[in-house]
């Protein structure tokens, strides 16, 4: 349970989610690394295999025999990374929930930084950035820097919620936070950092720790085109969102703005005329006048405009319907005598 005053809390569980599919050997290599690395932060790992054909999740269920902190998941018949790490938050059971690549290319070390960033330091959600300073992308180079810098700058722009690295799959966040939006999320693709980001509400607290993104240990790389195309099809659904989520909120701006300009309008003749309102009296001698002045000049009471009103006299226009244009004359009623005078006398 989460303990602390105020904004500062101190974490009891960390669930750490490893999405897989033929990482075998990778998370042979990792796993050990890891426990000596959150050794003092009490946690699980849970192991989330996409029931990989070099049989990834018997290796983890091998591992999970000897290390109580070493959850298995294998689906069957399911695939992709980001559902993969639903799969496992919905599973866990830590106060802080967290998920890296376990090829080599996300340092395990930054583990202990994420966690604390969001307990002592009170962020709602915290990300291992490869663009802020201190971070780099390692010897990458060529059209696989230009695309990931492309995509990376479309993709700030997009949430509510920017942080430098959205597309960073090496992040923390605060379970109750994450399962305030969860029902919202669409984990399609491999960017369930972008998903959640837009997702979250505004005010939402970030931290960034600097990544240095390394190279795989082993295996081959997941970014085919099919991913890019899913990726370009993922921001397009989020920015059309967001889009949503402005003309509703813009609407109720009109509304307000229209509502401001009309109380803008129709204010002075409201004071022009608030004895009507204020006092019985002068509303009683309004009425009675104006029907004895209408009855007497055979006019309709809805062709008499009240414009304003004292609590001895009202002042008001009467249209007279002709043929053409409708001619209007002031007038001003007195209450006591009963008189009635144009407005120019």
């Amino acid at each position: 349970m989460a303990r602390g005053k105020g904004r500062r809390y101190t974490f009891a569980v960390l669930s750490l989610i490893l999405p897989t599919y033929n990482e075998s050997k990778n998370l042979e290599r990792l796993l050990p690394v890891l426990s000596d690395v959150l050794g003092s932060i009490p946690h699980e790992l849970i192991v989330v295999d996409d029931d990989s054909p070099d049989r990834t999740w018997e290796v983890a269920e091998r591992i999970a025999k000897k290390d109580l902190t070493v959850k298995v998941l294998r689906r069957i018949g399911r695939r992709g990374l980001s559902s993969a790490v639903t799969e496992g938050f919905a599973m866990a059971a830590g106060d802080v929930l967290a998920v890296m690549d376990c090829d080599g290319q996300h340092d395990p070390h930054l583990l202990p930084r994420l966690y604390h960033a969001i307990g002592a330091g009170g962020a709602h959600i915290a990300v291992a950035s490869r663009y802020m300073r201190g971070g780099s992308m390692a010897d990458w180079g060529g059209i696989r820097l230009l695309m990931s810098r492309m995509g990376t700058f479309l993709a700030r722009h997009v949430p509510r919620v920017h942080v430098s690295d959205p597309m960073s799959g090496y992040f923390a966040i605060r379970r109750p936070l994450y399962r305030s939006i969860a029902e919202k999320l669409k984990p399609t693709g491999f960017k369930i950092l972008l998903e959640i980001l837009g997702a979250l509400p505004r005010g939402t607290r970030t931290a960034e720790v600097p990544l240095t993104f390394g190279n795989r240990w082993a295996g081959e790389s997941k970014f085919s085109f099919r991913v890019q195309m899913e990726f370009l099809a993922q921001l397009f659904r989020i920015a059309l969102q967001r889009l949503s989520d402005f003309l509703w909120e813009a609407q109720w701006v009109v509304l307000f703005l229209f509502i401001i300009g009309a109380a803008a309008l129709l204010l002075p003749s409201a004071w022009n005329l608030r004895f009507l309102v204020l006092s019985p009296e002068v509303r009683r001698d309004a009425t009675r006048s104006l029907q004895m002045i209408a009855e007497r000049q055979g006019w309709l009471l809805s062709d008499i405009d009240p414009v304003s009103v004292t609590n001895h006299s009202l002042q008001f226009i009467h249209h007279e319907h002709r043929r053409g244009s409708d001619p209007q004359t002031c007038y001003i009623v007195r209450f006591d005598p009963l008189t009635l005078i144009p407005c120019a006398s």
